[in-house]
């Protein structure tokens, strides 16, 4: 049996959602040949994932923003799919180009399960050259987004004030959107970076991770930070801009004990290799993320979930004090 599982979201969704998912797949399917189709720097993560035999690696140019390329484009992804002869493909996607690629081989009658568009390729496809189309069909997933999960309604809602899961967006994804029944794996067996245990010296070591994609995932006291975690005895490092290999990143993410990030993908990149996090929410839910630990509440709009601050404050929901990290540090530190 042959299984392909596609995830084309960025890197964290990547760790968080593909790797457990291949587990699972496994778990369900021992003797399977089970394959991925991810994109960009998750391509390089899958690699290391023993349960994936091949990669099918979606570059940048292969996703053009100009609709009618990227209709061209994801339908040439198909039929390399389809050319492949998988048993089962899995599209775990949520974003519109993989659900159209896999509504595409659903309409060829290939054997897909997960998230795909609600209209058949072929209509899609008429419509979008009339220009007949409503552009909010592109944009909203509970307009677009259609499934085999029986629980992907409920992934449309503001689902962390309604549905318990501890450890976060994973947990309700994959469990009770997707239905896949039992705990998730995701812990990657990376060894700890020896050169970095070495260079702490024995003093705590603590990773920094303060500068996400967006405005609203950029701490803004970073150097403040470093020099009171180092004057309170903990040896710290960052870098996380994607210019050491994959492995590397892991290795020294398993060399710590523990992780200060805002709601971004390195915190996925923490759990992979059981490194707890020391979340700086922001906008961001904590429930969503699932973190070991959370920084205090620091502004009365907080958790609104938007991406442009609404009250024009800049997302001063991000500007915990320095102070109170490292008393959060030193107290996580010694209960974790």
């Amino acid at each position: 049996m042959k299984i392909l599982a596609i995830r084309l979201l960025g890197l964290g969704d990547v760790a968080a959602i593909l790797v457990p998912a291949v587990r699972y797949l496994r778990r369900e399917y021992p003797a399977a040949v089970i394959d991925v189709m991810t994109y960009r720097a998750g391509v390089e993560l899958m690699a290391l994932v023993d349960e994936v035999e091949a990669v099918l690696a979606v570059e940048a140019s292969q996703w053009p923003d100009e609709i009618h390329a990227a209709i061209d484009s994801f339908t040439r992804l198909a039929d390399l799919v389809q050319s492949r002869g998988y048993d089962r493909i899995v599209n775990l996607d949520t974003w519109f180009m993989p659900c159209f690629m896999a509504r595409v081989l659903r309409d060829r009658g290939q054997p897909v399960a997960g998230n795909f568009i609600s209209l058949p390729a072929a209509d899609l496809v008429q419509q979008v050259g009339r220009r007949s189309l409503d552009g909010d069909y592109f944009l909203h997933a509970h307009r677009y987004l259609d499934s085999t999960f029986p629980g992907m309604p409920d992934w449309t809602v503001r689902w962390w004030e309604r549905f318990d899961a501890p450890r976060g967006y994973p947990e309700f994804y994959l469990q009770h959107c997707c239905g896949f029944a039992g705990p998730l794996d995701a812990v990657l067996p990376i060894a700890a970076d020896a050169h970095l245990v070495q260079q702490a010296g024995g003093r705590p070591v603590v990773a920094l991770s303060l500068r996400g994609s967006r405005p609203s995932k950029q701490y803004r006291q970073g150097e403040r930070l470093r020099t009171l975690l180092e004057e309170a005895g903990c040896f710290v490092w960052s870098g996380f801009d994607g210019s050491v290999p994959m492995q590397t990143t892991l290795a020294r993410l398993a060399a710590t004990q523990l992780l200060v990030t805002v709601a971004t993908s390195t915190q996925w990149l923490a759990r992979l290799v059981g490194c707890p996090s020391l979340l700086l929410p922001g906008p961001v839910p904590p429930a969503a993320m699932g973190a070991e630990l959370v920084a205090a509440r620091v502004t009365d709009c907080q958790y609104c979930q938007q991406n442009t601050c609404a009250t024009g404050r800049d997302f001063a929901c991000l500007d915990v004090s320095p102070e109170d990290i490292v008393s959060t540090v030193r107290s996580g530190l010694a209960r974790l």
